[in-house]
């Protein structure tokens, strides 16, 4: 589907933006320094404008404004779950679900234009030092859904086999040190040729015109297989790579402050959609598809997406789904900053990643997180 493989062109803009201090992403020729002034400015103003929104919403609902990261997919689906269930109804919430358009959802976020948005955990650290205004307030996704991928029929049989071959990237500052760390731990050199091929990295590797590439587990391997492509895949965490909270939700800092209750309501809400997405994935694919007509050419690939996620990443080791640890929001970040990866809002590396404190919070996790 193209929505997914753009995932990764999303996230490449991503960091472009914050690499400019918020500025949108693709956006016009100002220079950093009156781009992070002007954001500021707007940050501030649309917090403040998002709030009296919700405040003044009628009927007794309070509305939030929610930013996809890419067209509907199933990372969202428990986004529509609960909509079609009435859970956000319940809650007293209108949900809007803000389509994909040029600014990246973490732009957006930070600058106060969306309350809540998607995000990942790889991009959290790179904004949040950046200067975007946002945290992350809910795991999605239990663990990191890419894999490096590599033809059955090819030599490589291990990562260590992919030194100094061909990559197909994305431009995003975490891919290839993330690749160069899976193959040094399986035993290899390192050092891949990078080769920025956007969309067309998974038809080079399906053509080998590159040697490898990142790939959503959840989406592409699915999609190569329905195909009759055969591949193997290296899943990223297996190799070096700290495990991530691939996808969750981030809001912005100041509607958080701003609206408290409504943010507890909306994260439990939201929490209970991909709880049920996760106990009948069939249903919640049923629903994503109803909810966004003309989107999913392939609906059989959504359905065993769905399947996927709700037997493989959406529950945690106890089961649950939207809990997390401290320990994963460590590893993570200072594993990228030791890789270079962070750098601050005037484009310096950093040696050490943002807090916690400042990346994420407990606050909104759904109520089942703290029971035994």
């Amino acid at each position: 589907m193209r929505s997914s493989k753009l995932r990764w062109i999303a996230a490449a803009c991503v960091v472009a933006a914050l690499s400019l201090i918020l500025a949108a992403c693709g956006g016009g020729g100002s220079d950093s320094s009156s781009s992070q002034s002007n954001t500021t400015e707007e940050a501030s103003t649309t917090e403040e404008g998002s709030t009296t929104a919700s405040e003044e919403s009628g009927g007794g609902t309070q509305t939030v404004s929610f930013q996809l990261d890419w067209t509907p997919n199933t990372n969202h689906t428990g986004l529509y779950v609960a909509q079609e269930k009435g859970l956000y109804e319940k809650a007293g919430i209108n949900l809007e679900i803000l389509p994909y358009s040029e600014g990246s959802a973490d732009t957006l976020i930070g600058a106060g234009k969306a309350d809540c948005g998607i995000s990942f955990q790889e991009n959290i650290p790179i904004a949040v030092a950046a200067g975007s205004s946002e945290k992350a307030v809910l795991p999605i996704l239990q663990h990191e859904a890419n894999a490096l991928i590599v033809k059955e029929d090819s030599e490589f049989k291990s990562p260590k086999d992919l030194s100094g071959k061909k990559y197909g990237g994305f431009g995003i500052p975490y891919e290839v040190p993330m690749v160069n760390q899976m193959i040094e731990y399986d035993g290899g050199s390192g050092e891949v040729q990078n080769v920025i091929l956007n969309t067309g990295a998974y038809e080079a590797v399906y053509h080998g015109q590159v040697d490898t590439s990142l790939a959503f587990r959840t989406w592409e391997l699915i999609e190569a297989a329905e195909r009759g492509i055969k591949l193997r895949e290296f899943p990223v965490q297996d190799y070096g790579v700290p495990d991530t909270y691939n996808v969750l939700i981030a809001c912005n800092n100041g509607w958080l402050e701003q609206n408290h209750e409504l943010a507890k309501k909306f994260i439990q809400a939201t929490a209970e959609g991909y709880e049920d997405a996760s106990q009948d994935p069939k249903e919640a694919a049923e629903i994503l598809i109803k909810a966004n007509p003309g989107a999913f050419p392939n609906e059989n690939l959504v359905f065993a997406s769905a399947e996927k996620l709700a037997k493989e990443f959406y529950l945690g080791e106890e089961g649950k789904f939207g809990c997390w640890t401290a320990k994963r929001w460590e590893e993570y970040p200072q594993w990228a900053a030791e890789k270079g990866i962070i750098s601050d809002a005037n484009g310096n590396k950093v040696t050490e990643p943002p807090s916690g404190e400042e990346m994420y919070t407990d606050e909104f996790l759904p109520s089942w997180c703290g029971e035994s």
